[in-house]
């Protein structure tokens, strides 16, 4: 939060001295703008996937690869996951599904069922609340503690790896994640399966956007926001992979490309942030 008085702080004052010191109509043109002005790249360092403004997010390797991992958000869901899940044993590839801490406890076998096959389970809240990009530190905290605690419940172990929902982090948020020694994560590229029916449409958006060392986030979760319906994630997941495959990048789980480690003991984040 005190890194965001670096924007907030020099906009209140600039904004009044402005006022003070030019005369009407000026006054009032030159304090809006640069409120407008402040309060625009505020909100930019917030909406940003991959901002590190309030604590390091990470989206990409750091070193050369020639690997990507995918990853899944919104789960686990009982309509999509077990088959996404299907098609990556099939191609052999192991993600990372980013997952809502109150489905975990709704289906705690998927959850299983993904470890056992070597994909990682990583904290995505435990309500997707849209509230969270409003509130402050005690709600962070609640949400994150609480999925951690419920992965841990069904894995004996926590995650280290989060991803806010919508890739949205305000500054009370990334003080949290600083917090709970906790790693960021965004995406270097989004196949907007939440919002798209069109197959074809999400192969194509990832096939032009990824690149050697990025982190590639689709949605295996359903009903919250958006589309219903999964099916064409589903569909294009096979000739994503391939596309990929094609030009030249294999796939590595996420914790490797980035390379930290995916999980700790149980409740070590309820005692960071005691």
């Amino acid at each position: 939060m005190l890194r965001s008085l670096l924007i907030k702080v020099p906009t209140v004052v600039l904004a009044v001295a402005a006022f003070l010191l030019l005369d009407g109509a000026a006054a009032v043109l030159a304090a809006t703008a640069i409120a407008v002005l402040g309060t625009g790249v505020l909100m930019a360092l917030v909406l940003h996937p991959n901002s590190s403004a309030w604590v390091k997010t990470r989206s990409r390797a750091d070193g050369a690869t020639d690997a990507v991992a995918l990853t899944f958000d919104d789960g686990p869901d009982p309509s999509s996951t077990p088959a996404i899940a299907r098609i990556l044993a099939d191609h052999g590839i192991q993600a990372a599904f980013f997952v809502v801490g109150e489905r975990v406890a709704a289906h705690p076998q998927l959850v299983r069922e993904l470890h056992a096959a070597g994909h990682l389970v990583c904290n995505h809240t435990y309500g997707h609340p849209l509230a969270l990009h409003f509130s402050l530190w005690s709600t962070a905290r609640r949400e994150l503690r609480a999925c951690n605690a419920a992965i841990a419940k069904v894995l004996g172990r926590e995650p280290t790896l989060f991803r806010a929902p919508q890739g949205i982090k305000n500054p009370a948020l990334g003080d949290v994640v600083g917090e709970l020694a906790m790693t960021a994560v965004g995406w270097d590229v989004r196949g907007l399966g939440s919002l798209s029916d069109d197959a074809r449409a999400i192969e194509r958006r990832v096939l032009a956007g990824a690149r050697p060392g990025g982190v590639v986030m689709l949605h295996d979760g359903t009903g919250l926001g958006g589309l219903d319906d999964r099916r064409a994630t589903i569909e294009a997941l096979p000739g994503i992979i391939a596309g990929l495959r094609a030009r030249g990048m294999r796939f590595a789980r996420l914790d490797e490309l980035l390379e930290v480690e995916p999980y700790r003991e149980p409740a070590a984040s309820a005692a960071m942030a005691a």
